[in-house]
């Protein structure tokens, strides 16, 4: 299905008209000083391929990272990556998991929108074929796709010998964040201060683009639906014309010959969101948030989240983390939710598990060493029983 500008810009404003019904403790602030923080908004959209009616699955906001060295308590709850895009991703990933839910419960009211029961009740779940499904995010994601868009902070040049740039000196095809940006074509990690802990979370752009190998489930709808479900779409305000060459080697040239990929159509839309970046050296929101709309116009779910916790649950290492205070969409969440619906898994742990999917890991390790030729280096190990 082909869609054209007039629905991106229809997209946009869904994804404002929620944004909008956030609690106020949701979105950015004016600080003492008077500064206005940022932040960006993104927004998985299912369109039903028959009308191009629109169906808002998930909402996220958030430009933050949690160091690596945090991860060592975190035990599932922590929230790696609170950058927006991949929030909305986890979001639909969570929305799947309690439509999914419902369906096992066969009193359940209402019915599931977005998945059916397979028809041989094999245990296994089906996406409904009306849907197809566009990302929205208010600016370019982080990482390869926005390089070209960066100004020339001070003119500073790097050679392949500066070991600052690299988050391991012998792997020369994962950088850390923004440094040497004139390089093009490589993995980044999360952008940050250059006096910040390390993150080595990778960037927004890596990220989406595994997702056209290894489709948009995670591991655990991987492993209830019978066929991966990837985004059509990726849908940007006001995109520069200076991005198109960079999108265009992000999502596609970058990996296409060395494995198969499912192409993503970049669409710009007119409409700017409301609480983006304005000005260089404007703060960035501290808070990020999530809203699962789970069934449409009955049921939603809405949480602010604060490193990487829900709001007001965070405390600082090396103390352990407060109980319950892991989000819905976090790690330790969704493995809670699955083992409810899947049954038979409760003496394995989340990594036990995610070992076995033997199809799934070989295709991540091809499109990983399609991006880095070098090798990958791996965030802190997360795991949760």
């Amino acid at each position: 299905m082909e869609v054209n500008e007039e629905v991106a810009d229809k997209i946009a404003e869904l994804a404002s008209e929620y944004y909008r019904k956030l609690k106020p403790s949701a979105k950015p602030t004016v600080r003492s000083n008077g500064t206005k923080e940022w932040n960006v908004l993104a927004c998985v959209v299912a369109i039903n391929r028959a009308n191009e009616d629109l169906r808002l699955v998930s909402l996220a906001t958030g430009v933050k990272a949690a160091p690596n060295e945090d991860l060592k308590r975190s035990n599932g709850r922590i929230l790696h990556d609170c950058h927006a895009e991949i929030l909305a991703l986890r979001g639909f990933n969570a929305v799947l998991l309690k439509q999914i839910q419902l369906l096992k419960d066969s009193q359940s009211h209402p019915v599931p929108d977005l998945v059916s029961s397979s028809s041989d009740n094999s245990g296994i779940y089906r996406l409904n074929e009306e849907w197809s499904f566009a990302l929205y995010i208010s600016r370019a994601p982080c990482g390869d796709a926005s390089m070209g868009l960066l100004y020339d902070e001070g003119c500073i040049s790097f050679t392949d010998d500066d070991r600052c740039q690299y988050v391991d000196d012998n792997n020369k095809t994962i950088i850390r964040g923004r440094f040497n940006y004139a390089k093009k074509g490589y993995v980044r990690t999360k952008p940050g201060r250059k006096d910040s802990k390390v993150t080595l979370s990778k960037s927004c752009t890596d990220k989406l683009c595994s997702k056209q190998v290894l489709s948009i489930l995670n591991s655990l709808t991987w492993d209830l639906l019978e066929a991966p479900v990837f985004l059509e779409y990726i849908v940007i305000p006001q995109l520069p014309r200076v991005a198109e060459a960079d999108f265009e080697r992000a999502f596609d040239t970058r990996i296409k010959d060395s494995v198969p990929m499912e192409k993503v159509q970049i669409l710009s839309c007119s409409q700017r969101f409301d609480d983006d970046k304005t000005y260089e050296n404007q703060p960035p929101s501290l808070m990020s948030s999530i809203l699962l709309n789970i069934i449409e116009g009955q049921v939603t779910q809405q949480q602010s989240i604060l490193n990487g916790v829900k709001c007001g649950a965070f405390v600082k290492p090396p103390n352990p983390l407060k109980k319950n205070c892991e989000t819905v969409v976090s790690r330790a969440s969704q493995w809670s939710l699955f083992k409810q619906i899947k049954g038979g898994v409760d003496s394995q742990t989340y990594r036990e598990f995610k070992s076995q999917q033997t199809d799934r890991n070989a295709l991540k390790e091809r499109i990983r060493l399609a991006l880095s030729k070098d090798g990958w280096v791996g965030t802190e190990s997360d795991d949760c029983g």
